[in-house]
């Protein structure tokens, strides 16, 4: 060990504070004789400072006329290095103007970080009269009541005697409780610690100080991480306590610990990313850089720390990159620049750069993230190789071409200026994209914008433009990410689908009249018997039956029925715009019925209906949504020519977010094989079918936004399942139509 050292006690600050105010003069001396430390009360007794003190050796502070006395007191002090017992002799100090200064000296071993030094306790013997110890005896407590660290005294056994102030707070019990229930030290400690409290007091009472943390316990059981240090309380010579200071650092540790992780995440991260980051000073000196710099530029990282971090970026590049955050008004930029590989060679990186500020909004760091895009870089070199080529074959497109940057057209090839019917490329250009674009879309399409930039594939879709004109015309529309002139753009291409949606309209419509057609021969037999009673009742008119009343009320009861049929017949084939508003599904089914009644009789068929309760109202075009279900319960019929029952099922399902209709028949049922071809053009499974029924009507009810499932076996029957949303509130009851009510069997 070594026996001659200097002690460092601000590292200590509880046993430095106890040390300073002390009121005992205490020296701390080497094995060799040097004084080490002194404290305020030592150098007020002696009128000296620490410094001058500890220029001289203890024996130094000796009277001459003592040195005797010193020398044998010294040898029984280094006589035996093992002997930690108390030594104590009276001797005389000599205070700075010469004076005699009888003192009481005890002198204990003590041990610090592996090297050792005598604990020098100096009482001055005057002062030990009773009037002076008061006085001592006020100030101790005076110090030890208002500390501001909690502050105790054990027992040699480890039983509080007395606590300050602090310790009260900080532990929950008072000084009387403490004295009442006789609390051990044990009590205020986790289990787990007790072992180590144990020894390290064990080591005090021997006279060696300790400090050391520990796990405590206060009156609500709560935890507490405690920085403790505790002092042998030596009097007339003799330990007969011990003193301790503890200090609640639970919080400081809770930071501590978080900033470790934290600094260990950022390390794994830093360690691990294959971007270059980088911290810099203010003045743009590397601070820090990641491993991956060796990896991607050949550089050890260390070599780089002091470097300025300019130094490997592209002159040019750090020209444009300057004066890019000198205008920006943000703290963060992104920029692309190459840096210089360590043999001389550059390589294009994308670069973010952050200013880090401290509170007073002054730079106090710059963080910088570097991804490697050379290879994207590469890729666009080659495509501007390839520019000519590719614009020329762009320009001879039969498909219109645009290029959207920061929402304006920067590129339009003839067949887009043809499209907009502009004269030339230039009342295009520059313009804004929604000053083409019907306002219905502009919310949609801003939305698709952003979902480009941030890197989303987007599939095609169906879009209003408008010509210079102000002409609206139907399109679909492609769009793609792609670079044009070095910088982020859309490339959006554009098909013109006006002829292509008349066509659709006329085939919706020509399908309607093959319905009608095909539901002539039933129409024409339905219609036939009020026909036929009215016949009947005119000639029994023509007989002097005219005292029969009620005989011109059939007669008008079956031409409204006529009348009814023949109305559901015009609505079903006169050609109609869309017109979306809400319905009440029931009657709309009912009337469907109507049309189907007079077949679904002649094939010895019940159709039974079963409605739920107040079902909400379903937004819809009821044109559309007739000509789905004839064409359904038209297929159904026609599938059972041995009769049975065919059951409509309407309810609200998904909390009344949607509506279920099924269509289940008792028919001949399709096979695996050709169930999976439904509603393909021209594909059906009639000899006197066109195949476009099913098309159209699944394409009627996915422009409703809902689904169309059939689940079929051979000779099972058929179940179809159409669901709709709701977009409308409930009604607030039951409202039927007069003439249609919801059917409830045959």
């Amino acid at each position: 060990m070594n026996f001659d050292v200097d002690l460092d006690l601000t590292s200590h600050a509880l046993f430095y504070r106890t040390f300073q105010y002390s009121p005992n003069a205490i020296a701390l001396v080497s094995a060799g004789g040097r004084c080490l430390a002194a404290n305020p009360a030592l150098c007020r007794l002696l009128d000296e400072t620490e410094p001058s003190l500890k220029e001289r050796a203890v024996a130094q502070l000796c009277h001459p006329d003592d040195g005797a006395v010193w020398a044998e007191f010294w040898q029984e002090l280094t006589h035996d290095v093992q002997d930690e017992s108390s030594h104590e002799r009276s001797l005389r100090f000599l205070h700075r103007q010469g004076d005699a200064i009888p003192v009481w000296v005890s002198v204990t071993r003590c041990s610090y970080e592996q090297n050792e030094a005598l604990t020098f306790y100096i009482a001055r013997i005057s002062a030990c009269n009773p009037d002076r110890w008061q006085l001592y005896e006020q100030r101790y407590r005076s110090l030890f009541d208002n500390h501001p660290d909690p502050m105790f005294v054990l027992s040699l056994d480890g039983y509080y005697m007395d606590v300050n102030h602090a310790f009260e707070k900080l532990a929950g019990y008072t000084r009387e409780e403490i004295a009442q229930m006789r609390l051990h030290y044990r009590t205020m400690i986790d289990a787990s610690e007790h072992g180590k409290v144990r020894d390290c007091l064990a080591m005090v009472a021997q006279g060696a100080p300790q400090r050391f943390d520990i796990v405590g316990i206060d009156r609500w059981g709560q935890y507490l991480n405690l920085d403790v240090t505790v002092i042998p309380f030596v009097e007339n010579g003799r330990i007969t306590a011990l003193q301790g200071i503890s200090k609640n650092v639970t919080e400081q540790k809770k930071l501590w610990e978080h900033l470790c992780e934290s600094q260990r995440r950022y390390e794994l991260i830093s360690s691990h990313s294959q971007d270059i980051i980088t911290l810099c000073a203010p003045n743009g000196r590397v601070q820090y850089i990641s491993p991956a710099v060796y990896t991607q530029l050949g550089y050890d990282p260390q070599e780089l720390i002091g470097v300025m971090g300019q130094s490997l970026v592209h002159p040019e590049d750090f020209r444009h990159a300057s004066e890019s955050v000198a205008a920006a008004r943000s703290d963060e930029s992104r920029h692309m620049l190459r840096k210089r590989h360590k043999q001389g060679y550059y390589i294009w990186y994308e670069s973010s750069i952050k200013f880090i500020r401290d509170q007073h909004g002054d730079v106090c760091n710059i963080v910088a993230v570097a991804r490697d895009i050379s290879e994207r870089m590469q890729a666009q070199e080659k495509l501007f190789h390839s520019e000519e080529k590719y614009k020329s074959l762009v320009e001879e497109l039969p498909v219109a071409v645009f290029i959207e940057q920061a929402s304006r057209w920067v590129y339009a090839n003839d067949t887009a200026v043809k499209l907009l019917e502009a004269s030339a490329p230039e009342e295009l250009l520059g313009r804004s994209v929604y000053d083409f674009l019907h306002p219905d879309f502009h919310a949609i399409v801003r939305n698709r914008i952003r979902m480009m930039e941030g890197g989303q594939s987007l599939a095609p879709m169906k879009q209003k433009l408008m010509t210079v004109g102000g002409r609206p015309i139907d399109v679909e529309v492609f769009s793609f990410p792609t670079w044009f002139e070095g910088r982020f753009a859309t490339r959006v291409m554009v098909r013109d689908i006006t002829d292509a949606e008349k066509a659709r309209e006329l085939l919706e419509h020509s399908e309607k009249l093959s319905l009608v057609g095909q539901l002539a021969a039933g129409i024409a037999h339905e219609i036939r018997n009020p026909l036929t009673a009215i016949k009947g009742f005119v000639q029994l008119l023509k007989s002097n039956a005219s005292d029969k009343p009620y005989y011109f009320d059939i007669i008008s009861s079956e031409i409204n029925r006529i009348e009814e049929i023949i109305g559901e017949m015009l609505v079903l084939s006169k050609p109609k715009e869309a017109q979306i508003r809400p319905q009440d599904i029931r009657p709309l089914i009912g009337h469907v019925a109507t049309l189907i009644d007079a077949q679904a009789i002649m094939n010895n068929i019940e159709i039974v209906t079963e409605y739920e309760e107040d079902l909400p109202l379903l937004e819809c075009d009821e044109n559309q949504l007739k000509q789905v279900f004839i064409n359904l319960l038209k297929n159904a019929v026609e599938a059972m020519p041995n009769g049975g029952k065919l059951t409509l099922q309407v309810a609200a399902e998904a909390g009344g977010r949607q509506i279920a209709v099924r269509v289940i028949d008792q028919g001949c049922g399709i096979s695996a094989e050709k169930l999976a071809s439904i509603g393909q053009p021209f594909y059906t499974t009639k000899e006197q079918g066109t195949g476009l029924g099913m098309m159209v009507s699944m394409k009627i009810i996915e422009n409703h936004d809902g689904t169309m499932s059939i689940a079929s076996e051979e000779g099972q029957g058929t179940k179809i399942e159409i669901r709709l949303p709701v977009k409308a509130r409930p009604k607030e009851g039951p409202a039927y139509d007069e003439h249609h009510p919801p059917r409830a069997g045959y």
